[in-house]
C-alpha cells in the first residue's frame, strides 16, 4: 500500500505534474492523483500545492522527497546501467578455454567491435571448463569436442590438424611427412590423459594398429614442447599450438585422420544475454569469413 502511494509521490515531485508522472510510471493519470491523495489523508498532511496542472512541494513535501530520493532516485541510474549493458557499453564477459589460440582470436575481434565490455578469460581442462559453465561461473566456454548435454548450446569454430613435433636434432628433422607406422618403438612424450589433442592420437593409433613407447607424461602443453627441445622425446600437438621455431620441426602424418575441433559453447538458456549472443555473432563472423 505505502510503496505504490510513495512511489505516486516521488514521480510526481521528480517530475513536476501529475500527466508526466503517469506516463513515467505508465499509469493513468486518475491512479496517480488516487495514490497521492490516500498518502496525504493517511497522514493528514499537504505534500503538494495544485495550481490547475501546475504543482509546487510543501515543506513537508521537499521533506519526504530527500527520503523517496534513496528509495527511488536510483532507479533511473540502475536503468541506464541497464541499457548500456544492452547496448554492450558495459558488462563483464567470463569465458573459459582448453587453450589460447582460438579464445584469442575470438576476443581479439569482440573487443574490437564492443571495447567497453571487459573480458576475463581462464584457461583450464575440459572438465573444468564444463564445470564452470554449468555453475554460472563462466559466461562461455571454448571446447575441443562436442558435449551430448542438451543444457549446451554448441557451435563447430574450426578444426586443425595434430602433427608430430621433433627437436631439430632428430633424424627426421628435414623430413615435413611421414607415416603413422614410422612412429612404432619411438619415445614419446604425452600429454596425460584426458587431453583432446593425445585422444585423436591415440584413436588414431588404435585405427592402425600401431604400438608406440610412451617414455613421459606431461600434463602441459608448453612442457611438451620444451620436453621434445631437450630431445627427450617425440610429441604430438595440435597444428593451432605449434610455434615454429629453429629447435623445433612439424610433420604431418599422411595416412591417419588426427585432428582437434573447436566448439564454443554456452548454456541454451543464457544464448539470448546480449554479451553472450554478441561473442557468437562474432564467431558466426569469422566462420563466414572463412569460408569465404
Amino acid at each position: 500500500m505505502y510503496h505504490k502511494w510513495l512511489q505516486a509521490f516521488h514521480a510526481v515531485a521528480k517530475e513536476g505534474g501529475f500527466t508526466v508522472a503517469a506516463r513515467s510510471l505508465n499509469l493513468g493519470q486518475p491512479t496517480i492523483s488516487i495514490h497521492v491523495k490516500a498518502l496525504e489523508e493517511q497522514f493528514g498532511v499537504e505534500l503538494f500545492h495544485r495550481h490547475g496542472r501546475t504543482v509546487k512541494l510543501t515543506s513537508v513535501g521537499h521533506s519526504l522527497l530527500t527520503i523517496t530520493q534513496g528509495l527511488y532516485g536510483h532507479e533511473e541510474e540502475a536503468i541506464q546501467h541497464l541499457r548500456a549493458a544492452q547496448q554492450l557499453e558495459a558488462g563483464e564477459l567470463r569465458v573459459g578455454a582448453i587453450g589460447p589460440f582460438d579464445v584469442m582470436e575470438l576476443l581479439q575481434h569482440y573487443r574490437h567491435q564492443h571495447p567497453k565490455v571487459n573480458l576475463s578469460v581462464n584457461l583450464g581442462a575440459k572438465a573444468d571448463v564444463l564445470s564452470d559453465l554449468m555453475a554460472f561461473e563462466t559466461d562461455v566456454g571454448i571446447l575441443a569436442e562436442p558435449e551430448s548435454d542438451p543444457r549446451l548450446h554448441q557451435l563447430f569454430y574450426n578444426r586443425y590438424e595434430v602433427v608430430v613435433i621433433v627437436n631439430d636434432n632428430h633424424p627426421w628433422a628435414k623430413r615435413k611427412r611421414l607415416r603413422i607406422r614410422d612412429l612404432v618403438g619411438q619415445p614419446m612424450v604425452l600429454r596425460t590423459e584426458g587431453s583432446t589433442t593425445r585422444t585423436a592420437f591415440e584413436r588414431a593409433l588404435e585405427a592402425a594398429g600401431v604400438d608406440i613407447h610412451p617414455v613421459m607424461e606431461i600434463n602441459n602443453r608448453d612442457a611438451v614442447r620444451e620436453a621434445v627441445i631437450r630431445g627427450l622425446g617425440i610429441g604430438v600437438v595440435s597444428q593451432s599450438e605449434f610455434i615454429p621455431g629453429e629447435r623445433l620441426r612439424a610433420l604431418r602424418v599422411i595416412d591417419a585422420k588426427m585432428h582437434v575441433d573447436a566448439y564454443v559453447a554456452c548454456l541454451a538458456e543464457r544464448l539470448n544475454r546480449p554479451l553472450i549472443g554478441a561473442f557468437f555473432a562474432v564467431a558466426e563472423d569469422l566462420i563466414k569469413r572463412r569460408a569465404r
